[in-house]
């Protein structure tokens, strides 16, 4: 009954939801009351939702008809609040929290690195009894890492640190209970946790398998290592003035910013790492073994032996500069 053709309003708050998404508003506002909200453009509608139906209900077919559509191409109108119900040109549109993380992940070319979404790494809970979530590499596979019990040999602390952030631009935890709009005003935390949280650390650090500094090690000049610093992060070229002053912030030693890694040699023995899973987190060990993985999430990973240790600072700071540029939470 759901999908049959002769189901009009099912295929048409399905291409609702969709436009919303797209659009920044829905033709019906809002999205999840269609009995005090009337739509705007009720054709639009109608016939959206018929090439939905005759799409055989696929999402990518109709995301492609409104992602061709004049009024989806429009250039941004930066002076305008919302989305216009005449949809005249788009509104300046805040990203969603997952599309934020993953993108500070993907710019900066730092691996998402998490623990498994599970508390039974060891598989020793009968099937009914244990939900395994899988190894995440994208910030929409968390779930939240609350626990009744509020044990802290239960938490997770990579993963808590990147639920905190999303967090604070609006993400819920409980997948069970889904929201049709997020609050996605900006408030003082989204800022702050930014600039000074656990996940800030990791993406300014320049370690060995940070994208950056694979970036700062090749053979180029300074103006065209700014050049492409700023495609990486920001997709655009810098301002004069940017590129100024982050000219004169990194020339003294940029040409002797590289160096040979230090040859630590190889460890005679390997010891086996202390791990905590639902058969061991009562053992007294346990609550230790996870307030140091804390401990370690929060130093973030080493610093990279292959830049000179005072260049590499302040190339930092200018990175920790353009990962708090408001630009990062707007689409372009």
């Amino acid at each position: 009954m759901i999908t049959a053709p002769q189901n009009e309003r099912f295929a048409q708050v399905m291409a609702n939801r969709l436009w919303s998404r797209f659009m920044g508003r829905g033709i019906v506002e809002p999205v999840d009351d269609w009995e005090k909200g009337k739509a705007t453009h009720p054709e639009l509608l109608a016939w959206l939702g018929r090439e939905f139906v005759r799409g055989g209900y696929d999402m990518k077919h109709l995301a492609r008809i409104i992602l061709n559509s004049a009024a989806y191409q429009r250039a941004t109108d930066a002076t305008l609040k919302e989305a216009s119900p005449l949809y005249t040109s788009p509104s300046p549109r805040r990203l969603y929290a997952e599309q934020i993380v993953d993108s500070l992940f993907a710019a900066t070319g730092k691996p998402f690195k998490t623990e498994e979404v599970c508390l039974d790494i060891d598989n020793t809970r009968d099937l009914k009894n244990a939900i395994h979530l899988g190894k995440p590499h994208r910030s929409w596979m968390l779930t939240s890492t609350s626990n009744e019990r509020d044990r802290p040999s239960l938490n997770l602390p990579r993963i808590q640190a990147v639920t905190d952030v999303l967090s604070a631009f609006g993400w819920r935890g409980s997948r069970q209970d889904p929201t049709s709009k997020r609050d996605a005003d900006p408030n003082v935390l989204q800022p702050a946790i930014l600039g000074n949280g656990t996940v800030g650390i990791w993406l300014t650090r320049l370690s060995d398998d940070h994208g950056v500094t694979q970036l700062a090690l090749a053979d180029q000049s300074l103006e065209q290592f700014i050049d492409q610093l700023f495609l990486k992060l920001l997709t655009r070229h810098p301002s004069a003035d940017e590129k100024e002053l982050y000219v004169k912030h990194l020339s003294a030693g940029y040409e002797g910013r590289t160096q040979k890694a230090e040859d630590k040699g190889q460890a005679s023995t390997r010891v086996p790492e202390k791990y905590v899973s639902w058969s061991n987190h009562l053992d007294s060990e346990a609550t230790n073994v996870r307030m140091a993985q804390e401990t370690a999430a929060r130093e973030g990973d080493k610093p990279t032996d292959l830049l000179n240790p005072d260049w590499r600072q302040r190339l930092e700071d200018i990175l920790w500069a353009m990962l708090n540029a408001p630009e990062w939470a707007f689409s372009p």
